[in-house]
This record gives structure tokens, sequence and C-alpha cells, in this order.
């Protein structure tokens, strides 16, 4: 998937926000104040020796035994299609023999048609005789309520609401609450620009719904929603309406409007590098501040998403 790479970010970063917003009684269980990844290359071609991945494999322990350690592994996908359940017993199997860990399993569907919160399963037989029934959690985004998610109080819920079914006339008033619920939210700059970057891609607006969001961002009850929105365009406007109104010039107000903008995602972009990796050379850092284009800036952010480490940006430190 496109931004796949970034879909692991967000799971790894929010597994017990994800787990306690979708699957709370489980997470009950769950002890998340130490989470471990888990080698995920494996062998399932032997002998030939074909390497499969999981998406994500990760480590925590059980509240209801210290000594046990529970395995989540989650896979990602776009929509629901006959290979997965193989492919979920297959990486099961794989991860409990190589790990001897217990394994919960689950399946992250981004669009509609997956039936919400549901369990999916594999089933072999034998001469008649069923030998083999697993099953699996799934979450089908696109068939739950983004009005019903927008009002939880989880950090995650609005930032996923985004991808969620909605009234298609009520979109721009769904994206200011959903970055209105960010704003609020406690968390660490670097975390909270991810969730805008999810809300902002997963629910994109028309030029006439932008110019309705503007426009309603300025009143008093947008005031505090736009002034950290780093990402939004809302910011490079707001800055070119003050520049141009000191010059008298409408040129400054355009220039405000585009440094505001090209500042807002360089922001933005140097949140999700910092976050993204253990360490960011001050080279790379030299570079991205020279940038002036903002379609530049999108482009690399898009990359940065999917890279696995510094080389796939086509840096090499030098």
């Amino acid at each position: 998937m496109k931004h796949d790479q970034f879909w692991k970010t967000i799971l790894h970063t929010f597994l017990q926000e994800f787990m306690e917003l979708f699957f709370p009684e489980i997470a009950g269980h769950l002890d998340f104040s130490k989470i471990y990844d888990v080698n995920r290359q494996m062998f399932t071609d032997l002998p030939q020796g074909a390497m499969r991945e999981p998406d994500i494999a990760l480590e925590v322990r059980s509240l209801d035994d210290e000594t046990e350690i529970i395995l989540i592994h989650i896979e990602i996908e776009r929509n629901a299609n006959r290979a997965i359940p193989h492919r979920m017993w297959e990486y099961y199997s794989l991860l409990r023999l190589r790990t001897k860990r217990k394994v919960l399993p689950l399946v992250l569907y981004l669009r509609k048609g997956a039936g919400g919160i549901t369990q999916e399963t594999y089933a072999e037989s034998v001469l008649g005789l069923e030998a083999l029934l697993f099953r699996y959690m799934t979450v089908g985004l696109g068939d739950l309520s983004a009005e019903e998610y927008l009002e939880r109080g989880n950090a995650l819920a609005a930032p996923m609401s985004a991808l969620m079914q909605g009234d298609s006339a009520k979109r721009v008033s769904r994206k200011i609450r959903a970055f209105e619920k960010l704003r609020t939210a406690k968390m660490d700059e670097a975390r909270k620009s991810l969730l805008i970057y999810m809300i902002d891609s997963y629910l994109p607006l028309s030029k006439t719904e932008e110019a309705e969001m503007s426009s309603r961002l300025k009143n008093r009850e947008g005031e505090e929603v736009h002034e950290w929105l780093s990402s939004y365009e809302i910011r490079g406007i707001k800055k070119g309406r003050r520049e141009g109104k000191a010059e008298g010039k409408a040129e400054g107000k355009e220039e405000g409007k585009n440094e505001g903008l090209i500042q807002g995602k360089k922001e933005t972009l140097l949140l999700i590098l910092n976050h993204h990796f253990e360490s960011v050379p001050s080279e790379l850092l030299k570079r991205i501040e020279a940038i002036d284009n903002a379609n530049e800036l999108d482009a690399l952010a898009l990359k940065v998403m999917d890279a696995a480490n510094l080389e796939d940006l086509g840096f090499n430190g030098q």
C-alpha cells in the first residue's frame, strides 16, 4: 500500500490507544508500559527460503500474569480479499512456532466492505473432517460511523474517523471537529503531527470545501484551532493577511501566505522525521531548510512515510 510505513508507525506509536479504542476488553488485560519489537523476517517457502514479513509484531506483558508475554500481530490492508485468511493463519503459525509466545492476530482494513469490528476465520477440512479452524479479529474502518467515533475520548478516535463513513455534506464540520479534538489531546507535538497528517490525508476537501473551512476558522470558535495547524494552509493565509495589511500591498499578502505555508510544512516534516528516525543528520536538516517549494516538501513528507532508513530518502550523509 502507498502509506504502508506510515500505518506501521501509527500503530506502533499508538498501540495502546488503538487497542483501547477497538478492543477495550482485551486492552484491559495488557500492560502497554513496555512494548518490544519482534524480528519479523521469516522464511515461509522452505527450502527455497522466500522471505515474508508481517506488518507489525509487538510484544507486551499480560496484566493477569506478569510472566506471560503476548505477541500482537497486525496486518494492514486496503480491502478484504480471499487471500487474507490463509495468510493470517500462515503468519500466526510461524510467529507462534518461532517466538513460543501466544499470538493475538488482528487485521486493520482501511476501506469499507470488511464489516466493521468483527472476526474472520480460516478453516481446513480433510476427508470431511474439520481439521483446522483459525479465527482472528478485524477492524474495518470504512464501515464504522465517523460521527460516533469523533466524540470518543480516545486520542486516536478523531484521526481514525477520517477513514470512516460520514455524511458527505458534513465533511468540513467533521474535519474541523477532528482538529479540535486533536488540539486538546495530551501528547507531544511529534505524535500530534502524525495524526494531523492522517486527518489531512484521509479526509481531503475540494477547493470549495477548503474555502468554507478557511472561512469558518476565521471566526472566534476556530481561532485557537488554526494557530497550531502547521500542516494546514490556513496558517499561511493568516500570516499573509497580517503582512499584507502591514505593507498595504496585495503582493505582501500573497508573499506572506506562501511563506507561512512553506514554513508550516517544514515544521511538520521535521517533526515527522524526528519521530520516524532515531537521529536526523544536521546536513539533511539544512537541506530541508533550503527548500522553498511547497510541493517539494509534500513529496518529501510522503517519502519519509514510506522510508525504512535515510538511504531510502536519497540521503547518504554526505
